[in-house]
């Protein structure tokens, strides 16, 4: 067994171990997780330049137990600080507090639907916005951040080098 987890490892680069381990370490803190609130970190409300983007995703009740408590960053690594509040997800960068998305959900039954995302447009808080992006990194932080679960990083260019590099 220890050296599959070995070869798995050393076939990947550095930093990606470095965040499976990181992920491994949080599902297993998950029952001892708190939950994130706005006052838990500096922030920035979101500039008034933004963009709506539609999205259309649900998840279960379960899904939203670990989605709803957010992500407060525990080390430099983090780069996202992440709270739910009035059926909206907001999404901080950590070290400037830029509100990058706002994420808004509405309740089906047991189950939540990601609808729309209100995402920064200021290019001295957020260089690079383009809508396929941001739907598709929105739904990367949502798995990797939030329920734990190991994705490829969404990326523009989808030629089978960078998968590859990015897998």
């Amino acid at each position: 067994m220890a050296s599959k987890t070995y070869r798995a490892f050393s076939r990947r680069s550095v930093e990606t171990a470095k965040l499976d381990l990181s992920l491994i370490i949080r599902t297993l803190k998950q029952g001892e997780m708190k939950t994130a609130k706005p006052a838990d970190w500096k922030t920035e409300a979101l500039p008034s330049k933004k963009t709506t983007i539609h999205l259309d995703r649900t998840f279960s009740s379960q899904e939203m137990e670990h989605i709803s408590r957010g992500l407060v960053p525990e080390q430099m690594e983090d780069k996202w600080f992440i709270y739910w509040q009035d059926d909206t997800l907001f999404f901080h960068r950590s070290w400037t507090g830029f509100c990058i998305y706002v994420v808004h959900f509405i309740p089906e039954g047991d189950r939540y639907r990601m609808v729309e995302a209100d995402v920064n447009q200021d290019p001295a808080q957020y260089k690079e916005p383009n809508d396929e992006r941001d739907i598709r990194m929105i739904s990367y932080l949502v798995e990797v951040l939030l329920l734990h679960r190991v994705v490829p990083f969404p990326s523009d260019d989808l030629s089978s080098e960078k998968r590859v590099l990015i897998n």
